[in-house]
């Protein structure tokens, strides 16, 4: 099994002054840390993950808020690709409905051109969240429309680099051939977050290969993820692995690890409820969103519901807990590549740093050696 690391660059801790500015009070321009200082200590991490053998780096596209600043990850993954040597390079994920699907193929197609043998892997999603949508001014109820023709034009022209005819709702396109041609069929290579009922029919029914970035307890998620493969199965594809994101922290003991996983992972919780404003209504009243409306409905009962789902279910401890863990999750889910997030929620660079060393040291080379099964209709249950 593959295991790869992502790099998120939150400024998790200017999230007061951020929607204090939002509401029109009177707050200093800047964040205490400044966003450029964010970048720089994330890239390093993830300079140090090629130097520690991990298999991949991904990172992640967001916009306008603290919770990710990566606006454009093909370009960051560009970069990285200069400062690293043997990592292959992920998205997690290129949000489709707020690109053009042609532009999306072009840029993918030209950094594998350029890898010199390493790879790319090219996760997309349908996105979330409704000030993104604003400021890039998509209309968020047309983002199922966008993303359904999205997949099938970007499926193509990974497949072989060409479209003869496409006549969509948002996208007319005849006698398209990419330059550089792609080498080689990248389409095994797109994989797409599955993270409401509404994208895994869209995906299950393209063939398209799941991605797990988990927005709420690992229980529900491999709970979406069975009903993806059956879906999946009734369009006629067969078994399918999957990459898995998980969060952790890495410590020699159980006390050392515990108070930096629980302080950390309950920040991030904090910033992903904040920024997708997943304790709102308007969810509900969008197009294509009622998956995730109800959720909001759940949350808005019992808020911490979010953030225990993550201090609970995702793998930290000693490196034997992590590996026990992460053992389960993988099977579970069919995966093929565990992709972690070692910084998040405010953690100071040498914490991460810290936890990532002791995890490729003790936890990396035991997870190299899983090869979990590609899931069926019926998958095992955590």
């Amino acid at each position: 099994m593959r295991v790869g690391m992502t790099i998120f660059c939150q400024n998790a801790e200017d999230w007061d002054r951020y929607e204090a500015e939002e509401r029109g009070e009177q707050v200093p321009d800047r964040p205490a840390t400044s966003d450029r200082q964010i970048f720089l200590e994330d890239v390093s991490l993830a300079v140090q993950a090629d130097s520690l053998g991990f298999d991949t780096v991904w990172t992640i596209e967001h916009h306008f808020t603290p919770y990710t600043m990566v606006t454009n990850p093909l370009q960051l993954l560009t970069y990285i690709a200069g400062v690293t040597k043997k990592v292959d390079l992920g998205t997690m994920v290129v949000v489709l409905p707020w690109h053009n699907p042609v532009r999306v193929a072009e840029d993918v197609v030209m950094l594998d051109a350029l890898l010199g043998g390493r790879r790319v892997v090219l996760g997309v999603g349908r996105g979330l969240g409704r000030r993104e949508f604003a400021g890039l001014n998509v209309d968020q109820n047309e983002a199922r429309g966008r993303f359904d023709e999205n997949i099938q034009v970007l499926r193509d022209l990974l497949r072989d680099g060409q479209i003869k005819s496409f006549d969509g709702q948002f996208y007319n396109i005849q006698d398209l051939r990419l330059r550089p041609q792609p080498a080689y069929d990248l389409s095994d290579n797109l994989y797409c977050a599955a993270g409401s009922p509404e994208t895994m029919e869209v995906i299950a029914n393209a063939g398209v290969k799941p991605m797990v970035i988990p927005n709420t307890d690992l229980e529900t998620s491999l709970a979406g993820i069975r009903r993806y493969t059956e879906l999946r199965e009734q369009a006629g594809f067969g078994p399918v692995d999957t990459r898995l994101a998980l969060w952790t922290y890495c410590a020699p003991t159980v006390d050392e690890a515990r108070g930096p996983a629980e302080k950390y992972m309950a920040c991030y919780a904090d910033t992903a409820l904040r920024h997708y404003e997943l304790l709102g209504d308007h969810l509900s009243k969008l197009k294509g969103y009622e998956g995730y409306g109800q959720r909001s409905a759940a949350m808005r009962q019992d808020p911490g519901i979010f953030a225990r789902g993550f201090t609970g279910g995702h793998p930290w401890g000693t490196p034997e807990m992590i590996i026990e863990r992460s053992k389960q999750l993988a099977e579970a889910f069919g995966t093929s590549e565990l992709t972690f997030v070692f910084r998040y929620g405010g953690m100071p660079l040498d914490l991460a740093q810290k936890s990532m060393e002791l995890f490729a040291k003790e936890v990396l080379p035991e997870l190299k050696k899983l090869n979990p099964a590609p899931l069926r209709s019926a998958a095992a249950a955590l």
